[in-house]
């Protein structure tokens, strides 16, 4: 009997301690000893010079040197092409404007004329960018109304444009529609419009090559800051009216929100607060990431968020490890693995 009972124990205990193994498999975290390897990834930013090329490179900095095995290489891309390169697989990881990633997801004229739907969501809410319509004060205007005005009137203006390809070239040239102009309306009146990145936007304006830049650009946006400094400039106010109808029709920053501000002494020479339209930004990933590389990426970023504030002062004020989750378009499971561990999704 005794033996039975000693045998009986033993099993018990055997069994108690292969459920507690097994519910500390389920529970426990992901760790980088998990599966992961060794691997190269792409992230698909924005020109180079810009913003966005550079924050991301800042923030892969900021996982290799939190999980080693993780190398992300940066190239140039755009708000447009971006989901429909990670779409494909082509790059691993993007920089995204919200309202462009749900038109790329839903395939939403008149973005996109198919969905996109192998895109994913890892981070969102990480800056306000604003579209800055920046002009020599030497134009004598201040308002998009008035330069509208002026290729409406056949005169001739020198601008700087947006690539084609990204978000901002999109919507500015539905702006213009919506206003009955367009970029190829300046060029037909003989003025010149030069597709060109933010850094070399820079170079056109500061040797007077041209008098008119459209960047979008969170605060403070860096090539704005350096043409600001080199001539006596403005940035172009727009009206309520434009800020209801992106909002309403391209998902782009609500008026109510009073978040459609570049506040004056943002740049210098330009002491007023001008209204202007902008976009939230989020990062994106391929649905066939790995998902221990998603969960990883995104952990290293939240952990050591004070770092990634230190990229951007639009990142300090806007983007919080609470609101992270909050992409529109689906998230992705390594990043929604995260999330739940860490207390920031239900």
């Amino acid at each position: 009997m005794k033996k039975m009972l000693k045998s009986f124990l033993i099993l018990a205990l055997v069994l108690v301690a292969g459920i507690v193994s097994a519910a500390a498999q389920v529970e426990a975290p992901a760790t980088t000893a998990e599966t992961l390897k060794p691997a190269t990834y792409s992230w698909t930013a924005g020109g180079m010079g810009g913003g966005w090329y550079t924050t991301a490179g800042g923030m892969t900095a900021i996982v290799k040197n939190n999980v080693p095995e993780i190398t992300i290489k940066v190239i140039p891309g755009g708000g447009v092409s971006n989901p429909v390169k990670v779409d494909a697989g082509q790059d691993n990881f993007g920089w995204g404007v919200s309202f462009v990633d749900k038109a790329a997801f839903n395939g939403t004229a008149p973005l996109f004329d198919k969905a996109y739907p192998n895109i994913r969501g890892l981070l969102g809410g990480f800056s306000v960018d604003f579209y800055h319509f920046f002009a020599a004060k030497s134009t004598g205007i201040s308002t998009l109304e008035e330069l509208v005005a002026k290729v409406k009137a056949g005169e001739k203006i020198n601008l700087a444009a947006p690539m084609v390809g990204t978000s901002e070239r999109a919507l500015t040239s539905f702006i213009f529609e919506h206003y009955g102009i367009s970029y190829e309306q300046i060029e037909k009146n003989g003025g010149r419009v030069i597709y060109a990145v933010y850094g070399d936007m820079v170079s056109l304006y500061k040797d007077r090559h041209v008098d008119y830049v459209i960047a979008c650009l969170g605060l403070p946006g860096a090539a704005i800051t350096e043409m600001s400094i080199s001539r006596d400039s403005t940035i172009l106010s727009v009206s309520d009216e434009l800020v209801k109808y992106c909002a309403t029709t391209f998902g782009t920053v609500a008026l109510e929100t009073g978040l459609n501000v570049i506040p004056g002494g943002t740049y210098k020479g330009i002491d007023k607060d001008v209204q202007a339209i902008g976009h939230s930004t989020e990062i994106i990933a391929d649905k066939n990431l790995p998902e221990l590389v998603a969960y990883h990426f995104v952990k290293a970023l939240i952990e050591n968020i004070d770092e990634v504030h230190n990229l951007s002062p639009s990142f300090k004020k806007y983007f919080t490890a609470q609101g992270a989750p909050a992409t529109v378009i689906p998230l992705h499971p390594g990043a929604e693995r995260y999330y739940r561990e860490a207390g920031l999704l239900k």
